[in-house]
């Protein structure tokens, strides 16, 4: 029995002899009965400040734990109302929230939400003025503010930690937190520091929220963010109105034609480039479909200004990069359409839940072609170098900077990327990727680059002046008159260029030259960097033969990407269910069929199944019989696509099941081996 104080001495006696940790589980939750049960304080909250009637799956938990005092790991898909975890509870009690956020746009829009409903709150950005951000603080000690934004990166600098003490902390939340897993998509090596940040909290409890975590990234984030005793809250992965389609086309325009044709709203078509969201939002206008780019290239006005007119309806589509989308809450989102293999599959999930918010039935296609592997496969092998490619950038880096092993130069040096990318013999992406991995192993300091330049290379001046005078259009002027106003070195050399006195040259902010130079860029119209023509570098020690890197952690490093990426490859090739594979990607047991995805509709059975193909069928039941890989299933007597059809019809029928959708392996059914055993009887 339960007393006023919680468990009596004998149940504890009997539960801590039944098992250690187990018991202390129970006793925890047997003591917090009423806690996982919100307040009619909180429930009135919600409805006050929110709207809403009452709270959505696991939302009740996780407010209550934070309100107990108690870390908390939430786990909710996208628009599933994850900022009322922590938004909520600075609404209720004096104090401050501190809010770590990745993106300063989401910052900036859950602050204006929250000024909507009478929450006071700030963004602590490097967009603001160092005296307005001191300001807030000294505010937000005063009561001014219930909620402070901030990156992981400022959380940690020596003057917030500083300043940290002078705050009523109630509540550090983290959100974005599978930032915080190398495993996670959108690794920020900030994020995994955050919980040196814990002592100066002063007991505050921390909550992490994410809408996609593996149960490896959920590891991750216990253990780096130190959680103590959390209320883990893992909800609705599972989106049932959402119909996963993977669809394998030689004409993809025409394709998400004829999809948003048959498909009534709005929608996002998802490309991997900025200069794909461009050519996609010219391609869908000339089609008579609403449509804008966006992506992290433009101007913040503008990116506002795009997503402004598509959330309400003035904007049909938007051809995004995966810049797009976080923090973004459009319910009524009927189709989201990848048009670029997607690097992971969180990010594909995530991207693609956007879709369908509003629970209604709406669609998550992916549009692929033979060898769209090839750019996520690089950008991952690249972005990730080996060994050997960052001892080359560290022996270039070295030679082009005049460092004789053993030494270490007086003050810091400048190198030519170029001249780096050539001496090492590796991909502008590689190289900057070197640069990164050695700066974290302490070879070096790498400032940021300054802002206020940038490296311009016309490589032909004539083509560019030809482009200009082709037609009318601000674009076309824009390219002429920056031909006459950038300094001669830039034509056909890189040429270092000082934002400021060219834009006051051309009567432009700065931001919008840079925008005309990215514009002309992504045509190729000449080349740009932003940041000047060279990298400054501090060194740290003194040059060594060899870098002081592990050869170890950088091949995991490595294999990290590539696994995503054949997490996705085996999601677009799979015979089985498609959310099967997407819930048991990230933990959650489904079904064998939805009864919805393409493939439980048959819609890629390009042949109908023969007595004649009886005996190819019974080699497929044999080879899963004897655990053979769906690759080797009859090797060299039929094509991949023939093979699959053969594999949906027995796994149609009954005949094998999938066993493991993320391994694709298979399983003979107990039809499936009758069968077989009387085929090799006769």
């Amino acid at each position: 029995m339960l007393g006023a104080q919680g468990p009596s001495p004998n149940v504890v006696a009997r539960l801590s002899f039944i098992h250690g940790r187990w018991a202390q589980a129970i006793l925890r939750d047997m003591s917090a009965a009423g806690a996982s049960t919100v307040s009619p304080e909180a429930a009135e909250t919600l409805r006050r400040l929110w709207g809403a009637d009452a709270f959505r799956p696991g939302q009740a938990e996780v407010v209550a734990a934070v309100l107990a005092g108690r870390d908390a790991l939430a786990v909710m898909p996208t628009g599933g109302g994850k900022s009322v975890l922590y938004q909520l509870p600075a609404a209720m009690r004096p104090g401050v929230t501190l809010v770590i956020s990745p993106l300063i746009a989401l910052m900036d829009d859950q602050v204006a939400g929250l000024a909507r409903r009478g929450l006071r709150a700030a963004a602590l950005h490097a967009g603001r003025p160092a005296r307005e951000i001191d300001q807030a603080l000294t505010d937000a000690r005063f009561g001014k503010y219930r909620l402070l934004y901030l990156t992981p990166e400022r959380l940690l600098s020596e003057g917030f930690i500083a300043r940290m003490a002078d705050l009523p902390i109630t509540l550090l939340a983290v959100d974005e937190a599978h930032c915080i897993s190398e495993w996670g998509h959108d690794f920020r090596p900030a994020y995994r520091r955050i919980a040196e940040a814990r002592p100066a909290l002063r007991g505050a409890p921390v909550l992490a929220v994410t809408a996609t975590a593996t149960p490896e990234v959920r590891r991750d984030i216990l253990e780096l963010l130190a959680l103590n005793d959390p209320e883990l809250v893992v909800r609705g992965f599972d989106r049932p109105n959402l119909v996963w389609t993977v669809q394998r086309v030689d004409d993809r325009a025409r394709r998400v034609g004829e999809i948003i044709a048959a498909v009534p709203g709005s929608g996002i078509v998802y490309a991997g480039t900025r200069r794909g969201t461009e050519s996609w939002a010219a391609t869908l206008r000339r089609a008579g479909i609403g449509c804008e780019a966006y992506h992290a290239g433009m101007p913040p006005g503008a990116r506002a200004s795009v997503q402004a007119r598509w959330i309400d309806g003035r904007t049909r589509y938007l051809a995004a990069t995966s810049a797009f989308g976080m923090g973004v809450d459009k319910p009524d989102v009927r189709a989201v359409i990848h048009v670029a293999m997607p690097s992971s599959v969180e990010a594909y999930y995530q991207e693609a839940g956007r879709a369908g918010r509003d629970g209604r039935r709406a669609h998550a296609v992916l549009l692929v072609r033979a060898g769209d592997e090839r750019l996520p496969r690089a950008l991952a092998e690249e972005g990730h170098p080996d060994y050997d490619t960052v001892q080359r950038v560290y022996t270039s880096a070295s030679s082009l900077a005049r460092i004789a092993i053993g030494s270490l130069p007086d003050g810091p040096t400048t190198v030519d990327l170029e001249a780096l990318e050539r001496l090492a013999a590796t991909s502008p992406l590689a190289t900057r990727a070197s640069l990164a991995v050695l700066a974290r192993a302490g070879a070096w300091a790498l400032p940021a680059r300054d802002a206020r330049t940038a490296a311009v290379r016309i490589a032909d001046v004539e083509a560019l002046r030809a482009w200009g005078t082709a037609g009318a259009g601000r674009g076309r002027r824009f390219a002429l008159d920056l031909l006459r106003a950038l300094p001669g070195e830039t034509h056909g050399a890189w040429g270092e260029v000082r934002l400021a006195p060219v834009a006051r040259r051309l009567g432009l902010p700065e931001e919008k030259l840079a925008a005309g130079l990215r514009f002309l860029a992504d045509r190729e119209l000449l080349e740009h960097r932003a940041g000047g023509v060279g990298q400054r570098i501090d060194w740290v020690v003194p040059r060594s033969e060899r870098p002081p890197v592990s050869r170890r952690e950088l091949d995991a490093a490595r294999r990290r990407p590539l696994a995503r990426l054949a997490h996705v490859l085996r999601y677009v090739d799979g015979v089985g269910c498609r959310r099967r594979h997407l819930l048991a990607y990230f933990g959650e047991p489904a079904p064998a069929r939805c009864g919805r995805c393409d493939v439980c509709l048959g819609r890629h059975r390009p042949r109908v199944v023969t007595p004649a193909d009886e005996a190819l069928l019974r080699d497929i039941l044999s080879d899963v019989e004897a655990g053979a890989a769906r690759d080797s299933w009859l090797t060299g007597r039929a094509a991949p696509r023939e093979r699959d059809a053969l594999a949906d019809w027995l796994l149609n029928e009954g005949l094998i099941r999938l066993e493991d959708p993320l391994a694709d392996r298979y399983a003979l059914s107990p039809k499936g081996m009758r069968l077989l055993r009387g085929s090799e009887r006769r």
